[in-house]
């Protein structure tokens, strides 16, 4: 893990001292929950094969209202 001189301090500036354990439990339990969702795709992935980056590209512009160029970035 990398120790960045002042993340402790933005954390402490944000939600004081008293706050600092609440925020870090937050900050893992979204990391945790991220994790799982990696780990889903991927199973899904093993048995699905990767997404098809056209489909994913027309589905985004469908549920954001935009185009669906598949050359944008995500």
């Amino acid at each position: 893990m990398i120790n960045r001189p002042g993340t402790l301090q933005a954390i402490r500036e944000r939600v004081g001292k008293r706050g600092v354990s609440a925020y870090l439990e937050a900050a893992a339990q979204r990391q945790i929950e991220r994790d799982k969702l990696d780990e889903l795709i991927a199973d899904f992935d093993k048995v699905h094969g990767p997404a098809d980056p056209e489909a994913v590209a027309a589905k985004r512009a469908r549920l954001t209202g935009g185009t669906s160029d598949a050359g944008a970035a995500a």
